[in-house]
Order: structure tokens, then C-alpha cells, then sequence
């Protein structure tokens, strides 16, 4: 059986809305196929009024993002999952935007990027 894993990596200013776990939570819990975890990871810093953040010679894990994590072994329920996402937040904006997801994750979740204006 495959299974379907992607990681949506939103940096600061990607997504439409604030993520909420609890809408996260919601989306999971209205399909028991699909799991979902959520990550934030901050570690800009205020320098004379503005967020600053030296991302140089950092793994991209420790750099400021919040992550969503979906994994499924229904392909039908993992896509529909991702289409709400993406309706929710947008689609991710960066080349790196699924970077840790699995081939077959990756591979749906980058089709629809480009069906609902991702790419």
C-alpha cells in the first residue's frame, strides 16, 4: 500500500490567513484517512523595529516557517485534504516548499500547485 506524505512549508508571509491548529484539528478530524501535524518555527528577532533573520548556512529546518504535515494511504482522501489546504492558505511559495515529503506526496501535492495557482 502507498502511502502519501508532504510537508507544506509556509515561510513568514506565505499563507492568506493566520494556521490554526484547531482548523487543522477539524479538517483531520471530518476524515479519519488523513493525519496532520503543525509545526511553527520562529526564530526571527526584533533589530531597530524590523524582523530580521539571518538564514545563511542554516538548515531549512531551523529556519522561521510553519509546517503542515499531511499523510494518508487513501490518494483520493490525501488530495482532497491538500485542495482545502491550498483553498484555505494558498499554495506554498518557494522552491523548497515540500522539501522532507515523500515521491508519491510530492508528486500530488505539486499537480495541484499547479491546478490552484501554486507555480
Amino acid at each position: 500500500m502507498i502511502e502519501y506524505y508532504v510537508k507544506l512549508r509556509y515561510f513568514p508571509g506565505d499563507p492568506l490567513e493566520e494556521i490554526r491548529e484547531e482548523d487543522l484539528k477539524s479538517l483531520e478530524k471530518n476524515n479519519n484517512k488523513i493525519k496532520i501535524s503543525y509545526e511553527k518555527i520562529e526564530n526571527r528577532v526584533l533589530q531597530n523595529g524590523l524582523l530580521m533573520e539571518n538564514t545563511m548556512d542554516k538548515p531549512i529546518e531551523e529556519i522561521s516557517q510553519e509546517v503542515i504535515t499531511v499523510s494518508s494511504d487513501s490518494e483520493d482522501d490525501f488530495s482532497t485534504c491538500i485542495k482545502q489546504l491550498y483553498e484555505k492558505y494558498r499554495c506554498p511559495r518557494t522552491s523548497y516548499s515540500l522539501m522532507g515529503s515523500n515521491d508519491s506526496g510530492r508528486k500530488i501535492a505539486r499537480g495541484l500547485m499547479n491546478m490552484y495557482g501554486g507555480w
